[in-house]
């Protein structure tokens, strides 16, 4: 008969649950980030995983832990380090990973992945346009223009605000 093993103290118990429960809720709340912004919500999930770990983690833990492929795995991965708010670390065949915990670093990668070249396809599409108000009915001609109007407005101010955000996001 094997020897039975000693139960886990519940102080022990208490803690690994209360470090799970920490975990978890931390990988919410970064799906939901980035649901909200866009991106996929394993991005969110692997950079949560990441955050909450005190230790890098490798990719095949990382999947094991969320359950996720390792597919999708790596494809998070090479996506968060692309912004930025991941630090890859070479160690033999496999590498280990690690979340960048500064706010700085994760609003700095989303500004130059997305909203600098959304700016620059809403300028083009905002240009293309411009050309088809005479075509428009006359009687809501007006109605177009002030519509068009008041998006160019906002689209200036986007791109006005856009180098004051990259200089602040850059001053330590």
């Amino acid at each position: 008969m094997p020897p039975a093993t000693a139960p886990r103290p519940a102080r022990e118990t208490n803690c690994a649950a209360t470090a799970a429960r920490l975990e978890e809720t931390l990988v919410e709340v970064f799906s939901e980030l980035a649901d909200l912004f866009g991106n996929p919500r394993s991005h969110g999930q692997i950079y949560g995983i990441l955050f909450a770990s005190p230790e890098p983690l490798t990719m095949d833990a990382i999947a094991a832990r969320l359950g996720i492929s390792k597919g999708s795995a790596s494809q998070g991965l090479r996506a968060l380090e692309s912004l930025g708010a991941i630090e890859r670390e070479p160690n033999g065949r496999t590498a280990t990973y690690s979340a960048r915990l500064e706010l700085k670093v994760l609003i700095s990668g989303f500004v130059r992945q997305r909203l600098i070249p959304r700016l620059s396809t809403s300028q083009n599409l905002l240009a293309e346009i411009e050309p088809l108000l005479p075509k428009l009915p006359p009687e809501h001609r007006g109605d177009y223009r002030l519509r068009l109007e008041r998006v160019a407005k906002w689209h200036r101010r986007a791109l006005q605000f856009l180098p004051i955000a990259q200089k602040f996001l850059k001053a330590d």
